[in-house]
């Protein structure tokens, strides 16, 4: 009987291309939430990742192109889900700091990345202004329709001002994640979206 080849496949330029570019993106993340944006450099990238200084440059031309695509591909799929399926307009509330506090379990660096981006966009990084400021007004928008189908099925108090509690909301969670970006020895941030999701859930809840 013939034997089987021992002969490994050999992966195809679709597959390497694939892998050189998840790679790129982990060592970017990993960098950013260590140190920033702005401080983080392109050859930096690339010899995380375990290639060349240059690769950055050859893959993607510049480091902004590199962060157009970690937050297409990483940041929109992940924390501006649709919670429209669930099955109150308070459970899509809840979800949202559900999500967060998965997250921050599953892929630390990947939400420090996030809130470093955040911070920095009113400082050393203005260019990513519209993008931040754009990505927290859907935010808050996904956040006020949660809120009125709340009061319209009766989960949420009918007394709220929808918009203004949408705000409260929005400032709560930078809040929170400043406190973790400040003193991440001492601030247990799964731990804080626990806790602020039971004070959510009493503070809007209908009785």
């Amino acid at each position: 009987m013939a034997q089987a080849s021992s002969t490994p496949r050999r992966r195809t330029q679709q597959e390497r291309t694939a892998e050189s570019t998840q790679r790129l993106i982990t060592a970017a993340i990993e960098l950013i939430a260590e140190k920033g944006f702005a401080r983080t450099s392109t050859a930096e990238i690339s010899e995380r990742a375990g290639y060349s200084r240059s690769m950055v440059q050859f893959r993607y031309g510049t480091k902004e192109a590199l962060l157009e695509t970690l937050l297409r591909d990483e940041y929109e799929t992940r924390l501006l889900l649709d919670t429209s399926t669930e099955s109150t307009g308070l459970a899509r509330i809840l979800s949202q700091i559900d999500r967060l506090h998965d997250e921050a379990l599953a892929n630390p660096e990947l939400m420090r990345g996030f809130f470093a981006l955040c911070f920095e966009s009113f400082g050393p990084v203005q260019s990513l202004s519209d993008w931040i400021n754009d990505w927290l007004a859907r935010y808050d928008q996904v956040t006020v329709a949660a809120l009125e189908a709340g009061v319209a099925d009766g989960s949420v108090r009918p007394d709220i001002d929808p918009d203004a509690e949408a705000g409260a909301f929005v400032a709560s969670g930078l809040g929170y994640a400043f406190r973790w970006m400040v003193s991440p020895a001492t601030v247990d941030y799964p731990t804080l979206m626990r806790q602020w999701r039971e004070q959510v859930r009493r503070h809007l809840a209908a009785t």
